[in-house]
């Protein structure tokens, strides 16, 4: 497993747990147990998950580093907005099945084109947005605040489609691309 992989692991190990019970905790043993990890590399993963303002530790006075943790408000916000939780945290490649990404909006766009579920005036508002998305991402520098902002409103007029796109985004080179993107977009904040 990943880095990368693991934490997500880890956050949403703590966001299912907060949603059973927003004040339990998840011992350092649960998760060395459920994620067959050393305690060295639980460490290392909860301690970054914590700076980054994701999590939340309860520190003993004394002896190990952290004896429960639970998912911050800031940690349920991103694992709950699907995208940017791909974006930080994508899966391994070996989890994601390798497409032809061109290939697959073109599939999307003919499947749109032939349905009967909605308007034509939605359908073309929709198909637009999905071309939009796929020239940015084949652009020279993709912008991942234009990309999000075409994702959100798909997702607001048909979240069947949304679903279907996202499955495109989450191939493990657009990822990349846009987790770049992300990176240069906060620097230049």
């Amino acid at each position: 497993m990943t880095i990368s992989a693991l934490r997500r692991k880890i956050l949403e190990m703590v966001y299912e747990r907060f949603k059973e019970h927003p004040y339990y905790r998840i011992t350092p043993r649960e998760f060395k147990e459920s994620l067959n990890i050393s305690l060295k590399e639980l460490h290392y993963n909860i301690i970054y998950l914590e700076e980054k303002g994701l999590i939340e530790l309860q520190k003993p006075l004394e002896g190990s580093i952290f004896v429960g943790a639970r998912i911050t408000p800031k940690g349920i916000d991103l694992v709950e907005d699907e995208y940017q939780f791909d974006i930080m945290f994508p899966l391994s490649r070996q989890e994601k099945p390798v497409m032809n990404t061109s290939h697959e909006f073109n599939t999307l766009i003919k499947d749109i084109e032939s349905t009967d579920s909605m308007s034509h005036e939605l359908r073309e508002i929709i198909i637009e947005e999905i071309k939009d998305i796929h020239n940015e991402l084949t652009g020279g520098e993709p912008s991942y605040s234009r990309v999000k902002n075409l994702i959100g409103k798909i997702k607001e007029r048909n979240n069947e489609i949304y679903e279907k796109v996202m499955t495109i985004i989450r191939h493990p080179s657009i990822t990349r691309i846009l987790n770049e993107s992300a990176r240069k977009e906060l620097e230049n904040m």
